[in-house]
């Protein structure tokens, strides 16, 4: 028995198991290595999900539906791990998303310890240290868990300043009941960043850059009784109370017309879709269930993306 497999013995996946079935992001285009990884996380508390592009890679760590990310570092290029490493300090912070670097025996003391300088979690060198990783991801996950549930119970994003996905909702309910209470029309627009062609590989940098900037036009640009939410990365809500259909359109195409002005030659230019619900206010079925309202507009903004570009789709009083 090797001294790796002294050390963390069969079951110690199962003694550091994450709570409940958790979502691993594999990024890499070995498909032996995702095998590998499926006979070490076993099946029934890890579901794994591979990606063959690293870039951009704010997008995997600021995804929700994940639980943890794990990037192959061994076929990437060296300018590509300067690229990552780059976008990992543009950030500003640490993900909380636990960002594990996949490793061999290549990978020299340097380029590890340049990765975890980087954001990176750990550097697991595989297959050597399998049983590591396996008894380590468990805890990495719970601890992730435990900083969303503070976050997610926070009203205020502190990066951004506006209202956290719980705090717009809470204010959606609010604003659904007095716009019924008022005979009021309430206008509901989301804005979310089109996604590029699956060939076009678009800069970290240029993304929040957009993001800060559509956060802060948002911020200056909106009136006093508009409420403005920070749903995630590049993705926003504005309730708009006193607003019909029309008033709607013409505030997200402000925004999104704000969204096409940043055009960079040589890069694909980020912009903005919006998609808007709203109700003229007696509306029962919203009452019932406000978040009805974020539905209809967040399908909205699927069909403003298929559309094109920068583009407003409206779905008004259809829930």
């Amino acid at each position: 028995m090797s001294k790796v497999q002294e050390r963390f013995p069969a079951d110690a996946a199962g003694t550091f198991s994450p709570p409940g079935p958790a979502t691993v992001t594999v990024i890499t285009t070995d498909e032996a290595l995702v095998a590998a990884l499926s006979g070490v996380l076993h099946s029934d508390r890890y579901q794994l999900e591979q990606r063959t592009r690293p870039e951009p890679l704010g997008r995997f760590l600021d995804d929700r539906r994940s639980d943890a990310v794990l990037l192959d570092l061994r076929w990437l290029p060296v300018s590509t791990r300067i690229e990552i490493g780059r976008q990992l300090r543009a950030a500003r912070r640490r993900p909380t998303m636990p960002l594990i670097g996949i490793c061999d025996v290549r990978l020299s003391l340097e380029g590890r310890t340049t990765a975890l300088a980087d954001g990176f979690w750990d550097v697991i060198e595989m297959p050597c240290q399998a049983a590591e990783l396996a008894a380590k991801l468990g805890t990495w996950i719970w601890l992730k868990r435990d900083v969303d549930g503070i976050q997610s119970g926070m009203l205020l994003d502190i990066k951004t300043g506006h209202y956290t996905a719980l705090g717009i909702k809470r204010r959606l309910r609010e604003l659904v009941a007095l716009a019924r209470r008022m005979n009021d029309p309430l206008c509901c627009i989301v804005f979310g960043v089109d996604l590029p062609p699956d060939d076009v590989r678009v800069p970290t940098d240029p993304l929040y850059d957009m993001e800060l900037k559509f956060s802060l036009a948002l911020h200056h640009g909106t009136r006093n009784s508009d409420v403005v939410g920070h749903l995630e990365f590049l993705k926003f809500m504005v309730l708009a109370p006193h607003t019909p259909a029309g008033g709607g359109v013409r505030l997200a195409e402000r925004f999104t017309s704000l969204s096409l002005s940043k055009r960079v030659d040589g890069e694909y230019p980020v912009t903005l879709s919006a998609g808007i619900a709203g109700i003229g206010g007696k509306n029962g079925q919203v009452q019932a269930c406000p978040d009805l309202l974020l539905v209809a507009a967040s399908r909205a903004l699927n069909a403003a993306r298929a559309a094109g570009t920068a583009q407003v789709a409206a779905a008004w009083g259809v829930m």
